[in-house]
């Protein structure tokens, strides 16, 4: 073969390259031969003239902005002593400042000569395999109707995103100036309906600004956070109720920063969530909380005085149906230390109160206690203990009162709980998520070990578009069981952190351990299915050091893996690394 025919398809790329993206037209015309022929991609491109060829590029050229020109595919055929033909394809897209967004692939075959010892160019035919080019006079020179219908297909796509996001999670999203009251620009149609207003509605509602959403009693406060947030940099968050259509007050975490528009003007875009749940949870937390300490302020169950020096426990306690003028029962534990009845109370909760008692007068602390009388195992009690001392400061004897709160802690952990669980799948939530991993990282790092696995349902909206909210949310909780089944063997958790999309951490795993998990949670869709439709899930996944130090990072990655996953035809699992 020809040597100089090794260079054939780096040539094409570059002469290529020179009319897109250099704008060289006239070392391109110099390439061609006096007998130049060439079929473009428009349909009037057609021509033998090689001086009018020639003429037309270089007199047109010029109007088409400059684009990029990448993804290039090309091959080396047809190849004889004297000549060879490179044919081939790549992807052109116009240039960021150009004023038009266009993409395209085209098609192109070059017929090379050998023309003492350097390249031709003899015939040049471009093609493009798309209908819409076929309404055009020139290309790439007039593409503007083309270029407005990809640019409303962009809008398009991206409508279709927020639309997606809002629908998977309750909260919606706005537009607002920068100043107070802050006149709102945009409102999406996932707010309005979040509250039961359609759009105009919301806007009637709210007099147009994004401080006529707020409830009265709480504006003024909503406002002094977003300026004190503001005075410290340009994003901010706060909270506040809202009233809805039916008349129910709901609470909004209502969150954004301010972002510079292409005219120059400052907007801020906001995401807003409905968070009555969480903030119901917490009330009633508090609720709880205040209404104990009020009860222990006012019964004391038990009253007790413990002598240092004779080592002896007495402990009062009247019975719940006892008459006022009846004494209380008492219980007499001599020898309490040197006994070894100190038993009663937990050995590491013993130390932490002999320490308090040691430091200062007094102490309130909660400790696990034996109570035989009222119920076998530890019981946890609050206890108030008072330290005497004599003249010369020595501990003689301590006093106070404890209760059993056995049965409030164990609320109280129930209400902790739902506040760090989904309450649809009571897998943990986001940010309980978050803290867990942060936890665990450490060890991770010292042994080497630690996998996050971010999973998501493949066309979820799809399911609940055909058969409704109710049925997606029977398919969420089914995968978040699979997942737990499929985590039984490991030291791990899962969580969901909104919409379809759950994560899942193995902190004691290592690289090809993870790949094996990564494998087990990609099949644990088998056997999903909505109304006999199949259910799959994407998996991308991270390795802890590897791939990032702190929850933010692996999340990160293993997020770009899930969505590579996607875009590789989902039902998959990929690793940050491109791995499977």
């Amino acid at each position: 073969m020809n040597p100089l025919f090794d260079k054939a398809i780096a040539f094409v790329s570059e002469t290529v390259r020179l009319f897109y993206s250099g704008k060289d037209i006239e070392r391109v015309v110099a390439r061609f031969t006096d007998d130049f022929s060439w079929i473009g991609a428009g349909e009037v491109e057609f021509s033998t003239d090689s001086a009018a060829i020639a003429s037309y590029l270089v007199e047109r050229a010029p109007l088409a902005p400059p684009c990029e020109v990448f993804d290039e595919e090309f091959h080396l055929v047809n190849v004889g002593d004297r000549s060879c033909t490179v044919m081939g394809r790549y992807h052109v897209r116009t240039g960021a400042d150009s004023g038009l967004v266009l993409e395209e692939f085209q098609r192109c075959s070059y017929e090379l000569v050998d023309a003492d010892g350097e390249f031709k160019i003899r015939h040049v035919h471009v093609s493009n395999p798309y209908q819409a080019m076929k309404d055009e006079a020139y290309f790439p020179f007039e593409a503007g109707r083309q270029s407005y219908e990809y640019l409303q297909q962009l809008v398009r796509e991206k409508t279709e995103t927020i639309d997606l996001i809002t629908a998977n999670v309750n909260g919606g999203l706005k537009v607002s100036e920068e100043r107070e009251p802050y006149g709102l620009v945009y409102v999406n149609e996932g707010l309005a309906r979040m509250l039961g207003y359609s759009v105009d509605e919301f806007m009637r509602m709210s007099g147009g600004t994004a401080a006529g959403v707020v409830h009265e009693t709480d504006r003024e406060r909503a406002l002094a956070d977003v300026r004190r947030c503001f005075s410290q940099g340009s994003t901010y968050e706060t909270e506040y109720r809202v009233r809805k259509k039916s008349g129910e007050l709901v609470w909004i975490l209502d969150s954004g920063r301010k972002m510079e528009t292409a005219d120059g003007s400052v907007k801020i875009s906001s995401l807003l969530m409905d968070i009555t749940s969480r903030k119901k949870a917490e009330q009633a937390l508090l609720l709880e909380q205040e209404r104990y300490r009020i009860a222990l302020r006012s019964v004391t169950d038990v009253l007790f005085e413990y002598d240092i020096v004779e080592d002896v426990l007495v402990e009062f306690e009247r019975g719940l149906e006892s008459a006022d003028d009846v004494p209380p029962d008492e219980r007499r534990y001599p020898h309490y230390t040197a006994s070894g009845s100190s038993g009663r109370i937990h050995p590491d909760d013993f130390g932490r109160l002999a320490e308090a008692l040691s430091t200062g007068c007094s102490t309130t602390m909660e400790v696990r206690h034996l109570l035989p009388e009222r119920a076998p195992g530890w019981r946890w009690i609050r206890l108030h203990a008072l330290m005497l001392r004599d003249a010369e400061g020595r501990p003689v004897r301590t006093i106070g009162s404890w209760r059993d709160v056995t049965e409030e802690r164990r609320r109280l952990e129930e209400l902790e709980d739902q506040a760090r669980r989904d309450p649809l799948t009571k897998l943990f939530n986001q940010g309980m998520a978050s803290d867990l991993v942060e936890r665990e990282l450490p060890a991770c790092a010292e042994r080497g070990t630690g996998a996050l696995f971010v999973v998501d349902v493949d066309d979820f909206k799809a399911v609940n578009d055909t058969y409704g909210h109710l049925a997606g949310d029977d398919l969420l909780v089914c995968v978040a069981r699979s997942l737990m089944e499929t985590l039984g063997e490991e030291e791990g958790f899962a969580a969901r952190i909104g919409g379809d999309e759950f994560v899942a951490f193995l902190p004691n795993v290592d690289a090809a351990q993870a790949h094996e998990a990564g494998a087990r949670l990609n099949s644990a869709s088998a056997g999903l299915q909505v109304s006999g439709r199949p259910v799959t899930l994407s998996v991308g996944a991270a390795l802890a050091g590897a791939d990032g130090d702190d929850y933010e990072s692996l999340f990160a990655a293993a997020d770009r893996a899930l969505y590579e996953a996607k875009r590789r035809g989902k039902d998959r699992m990929l690793f940050a690394d491109g791995s499977a």
